[in-house]
């Protein structure tokens, strides 16, 4: 399958068809030395690592401009990984001798201690310090596979940065598509979400997040006495700006907050997909801190919030929102801390 058939699959199928292209190459490769033809065997791998290279290198050169660039760095990497192992089954001794502790790091980084295949690199990178006794072909066998097993270790772990920060977009995509059709439902219906408020006690005005609206009293007041009303439909006084408005409040609340996510990206993050987790992560709390802004407005007007009464001016209703804009940090938090776990699975040996 050439590059340009390639372009449009899935990140996941990625890696499928760079083992099956691997595959491919020890296939030619068993072919080729069938009867005993060394430089058959030799020449079949390094076809097989070229196309890994042509595969990497053409993927360079071609990244589609509209289209998320996963399954290009999926496809980048897998194949120069792919290539490197086969090159390295075909080195000669002094070459993997000198790779030995490079492959032996590797391993450490990637592999966990009870692996049986860190144990196997490291009796290896043993016997080749100890002294110049030939290498067999058992121990080239262990250090290509080892270092196979360590690059799918490390993709892995790559990988599941990814599908987290892709999520991530998701949700904030979908988020953010919620904010407008509660916004349009705002400006189309004003009185379909009530965010205004009478202040207690019942008074002649009716607070909104875009104004305050004087009630006129019903009928003639007693003599000696203020104007005073006692039920008022607020919903009669909502203007089609209040959604919009209590959601750009959340949204300067959740800005408070980004501080915390963007101290999450450090140098080492800029390789790969890491830095596209924390900017995810970050992004995330705008569309989230602009709906905790409505609810908790909403919840405040339901009295589900035990201590807070009617709100009493507009300044109160913007003050509110800002704070349960900042609020949903107690939600999105929880997505912090997997997004750290996710990047310190990648960092740590």
């Amino acid at each position: 399958m050439s590059a340009r058939q390639r372009i449009n699959l899935a990140p996941w199928l990625e890696l499928p068809l760079t083992v099956i292209s691997r595959l491919r190459t020890q296939l030619a490769m068993e072919e080729s030395g069938g009867a005993g033809d060394d430089d058959g065997r030799r020449r079949a791998v390094l076809d097989g690592a070229r196309g890994h290279l042509d595969q990497a290198e053409a993927a360079c050169l071609n990244v589609p401009r509209f289209q998320p660039r996963a399954g290009t760095l999926e496809r980048i990497w897998s194949n120069i990984r792919a290539a490197d192992a086969d090159l390295l089954s075909i080195a000669c001794d002094d070459e993997v001798r000198a790779r030995t502790p490079e492959i032996l790091g590797m391993v450490r980084r990637n592999l966990s201690e009870t692996s049986p295949q860190r144990q196997a690199v490291q009796d290896v990178a043993d016997k080749v310090e100890a002294g110049p006794a030939p290498l067999t072909a058992q121990d080239r066998s262990t250090l290509v596979r080892a270092l196979a097993f360590a690059y799918a270790s490390l993709g892995g772990r790559h990988r599941r940065v990814r599908v987290l920060a892709d999520l991530l977009w998701i949700f904030t995509g979908a988020a953010v598509l919620g904010l407008i059709a509660l916004a349009a439902w705002g400006y189309a219906d004003e009185d379909a979400v009530d965010l205004c408020f009478q202040p207690q006690p019942p008074g002649n005005r009716v607070v909104c997040p875009t104004g305050e609206h004087e009630v006129p009293p019903e009928g003639p007041p007693p003599l000696a006495e203020a104007p005073a009303v006692t039920d008022v439909v607020t919903g009669n006084y909502a203007r089609n700006q209040d959604v919009l408005t209590v959601e750009f409040a959340g949204l300067i609340g959740a800005s408070l907050t980004v501080v915390t996510a963007v101290r999450r990206i450090q140098p080492n993050h800029a390789t790969q997909y890491q830095f596209r987790l924390p900017l995810a992560a970050a992004v995330l709390k705008f569309p989230m801190g602009a709906l905790s802004a409505v609810a908790g407005i909403l919840l405040i007007k339901g009295a589900f919030v035990p201590g807070l009464s009617n709100l009493d001016s507009s300044a109160q209703i913007i003050g509110w929102s800002i704070v349960f804009g900042a609020a949903q940090h107690l939600v999105t938090h929880i997505v912090d801390q997997r997004a750290e776990e996710a990047l310190s699975g990648v960092r740590k040996p």
